[in-house]
């Protein structure tokens, strides 16, 4: 009997640890594009779109990270990390930045939490100069 049970508890674990393995962080594409608002106003029009789930059906949350230097991180301290969607099963989501400083370089991307880590976008850089009025 022992041996029955330490067999099916091995069994558990291995199938446990191979299910595990087909998963990996998802891949987003990125979208950001400025949009003038007036002369002295820009926002940001970002458009995410989840390329390859990893393997997961469901994402815990989605959303952009802006930062002033390159290659943000999720929940980085220099980081603005605006959370879009949570627990949700769609593969695009969407988001207009309206607290954006004019004559300043963002780095925008786009990132997917799942249960296999954080997946994100290639960086963006977005400038917010303005021309001069005439």
């Amino acid at each position: 009997m022992k041996k029955y049970f330490s067999l099916l508890i091995l069994s558990i674990v291995m199938l446990c640890l191979g299910g595990c393995s087909k998963f990996e962080p998802a891949t987003v594409d990125l979208t950001v594009t400025p949009m003038p608002v007036n002369e002295e106003t820009i926002w940001f029009d970002c458009k995410g779109n989840v390329t390859n789930n990893g393997g997961c059906k469901y994402f815990n949350e989605m959303g952009f990270l802006f930062s002033f230097t390159d290659e943000p991180m999720y929940k980085a301290d220099d980081v603005i990390t605006v959370a879009v969607e949570e627990n949700i099963q769609t593969t695009t989501f969407d988001y207009t930045h309206t607290t954006v400083m004019t004559d300043t370089v963002y780095f925008v991307r786009a990132y997917v939490c799942t249960n296999a880590g954080t997946g994100y976008s290639e960086t963006k850089t977005v400038s917010t100069y303005i021309n001069p009025a005439k």
